[in-house]
């Protein structure tokens, strides 16, 4: 796994396309000089930078100029509330070769040698360019190249999934992703129900949905950027939203049969319409939100695996030695439980009746020497594809 490298072997743009298509969750810094720039990324989606050079797209726009230099990618970082950046990863790129004069070499110390005007997406929202040390670029010509630059090929809408940790390796462009075994018996029945997900801080706790104004309750979940999830419960249902500074990366219904995306999202409004079942509201970090993420949604590794047949401490110390990004799900006879991992090492353990997170993996340790219980292992960066709710909300039930 290549976390850390030369920005002249490998060039920030095209860690970023790697980022987008790998869906990579983290922080990546690069430094050029005595400039240095921090950029965000959550499931492949730039949101956030900072560095010597300002924040916001300016400040990637002026990284992706550095010719030479150093990077290093840290996957557990832990992922700041702003979010300055608006324009999609191929708009970016292609402004700054735009502003890039050709054959211009960089000056060594990260800044680039000429000042042009552009546009970015707060600029066109205010109305405000950046200062011009180039007459001959005006500033309404640089606002309207964003959407006139040559397209750049990418593979962001490509899922990629892997059985270890996302890495920042550059694939030459076009070039389709593998697709990882499934190893056990992939020919076994899915555990096919919604898993428990760990307690956090409850904001909400308990609310009776036909109390509560659904749409009203996600518009004010993203106005107060909550990261977390909401839970639905009722007779023979459940249902959960799984959200990131108040958006919603996924949904997940289960009746007796389990369905995701928009068409859980849906299943869960259509209850709260009818004002069936109990509602809870829960903050967690954003490296738990990551790990569920990659347990909802994240390919299974093993998968039919029984536990009487499974030496499972030597299963978690293999997991460990390949420094897995996923999750082990074990349904006992009598429970399940959920050991979530980040880069091999125990993020945190916990079981549907004891859902706080634990250092320790014993609980379910426990349920998988249970005669009938059965175990899977997913791993990968996972790809919540994330919901339009506004869309979805105007949507017939």
């Amino acid at each position: 796994m290549q976390t850390q490298g030369s920005l002249a072997q490998n060039s920030l743009a095209s860690l970023l396309e790697a980022m987008q298509s790998e869906r990579a969750t983290g922080t990546l810094s690069v430094a050029s000089g005595d400039a240095s720039c921090s950029l965000y990324f959550l499931f492949g989606h730039l949101f956030h930078a900072a560095g010597d050079l300002g924040q916001g797209e300016e400040a990637v726009i002026s990284a992706l100029s550095w010719k030479d230099g150093q990077f290093t990618f840290d996957p557990r970082a832990k992922l700041p509330a702003e979010e300055t950046i608006k324009s999609a990863t191929t708009e970016l790129l292609a402004e700054a070769e735009r502003r890039q004069p050709v054959g211009s070499p960089s000056n060594g110390s990260g800044r680039t040698l000429e000042v042009q005007a552009v546009g970015t997406a707060d600029a066109r929202s205010t109305g405000v360019a950046t200062a011009v040390a180039e007459p001959a670029v005006p500033v309404g010509s640089a606002s309207a190249s964003w959407g006139s630059s040559p397209p750049t090929i990418t593979t962001g809408d490509t899922m990629v999934t892997e059985t270890a940790i996302p890495t920042i390796g550059v694939a030459p462009p076009g070039t389709p992703p593998e697709a990882s075994p499934v190893y056990g018996n992939p020919d076994a029945k899915p555990l096919g129900e919604l898993y428990p997900l760990p307690a956090g801080k409850p904001i909400y706790e308990g609310l009776k949905s036909a109390f509560v104004d659904f749409p009203k309750l996600l518009r004010t979940l993203d106005t107060d950027k909550l990261t977390g999830y909401v839970r639905l419960e009722g007779p023979g249902f459940s249902g959960v939203l799984l959200l990131h500074d108040g958006h919603v990366l996924e949904s997940l219904f289960s009746d007796g049969t389990l369905t995701q995306g928009e068409t859980a999202f849906q299943q869960l409004r259509r209850r709260m319409e009818r004002g069936e079942g109990l509602l809870d509201v829960i903050e967690l970090s954003g490296e738990t939100v990551v790990a569920l993420a990659q347990l909802l949604t994240a390919r299974p590794l093993f998968t039919g695996l029984l536990g009487r047949f499974v030496n499972f401490e030597q299963l978690l110390e293999y997991l460990s030695e390949e420094k897995v990004d996923g999750s082990v799900v074990v349904a006992g006879g009598t429970e399940t439980g959920v050991i979530l991992l980040r880069k091999g090492a125990l993020h945190g353990a916990y079981t549907h009746s004891q859902r706080d997170l634990q250092e320790s993996p014993l609980a379910v340790n426990r349920l998988a020497a249970e005669r009938p219980a059965r175990i899977e292992v997913k791993a990968g960066a996972g790809s919540p594809p994330g919901i339009d709710v506004e869309s979805a909300l105007r949507k017939p039930l």
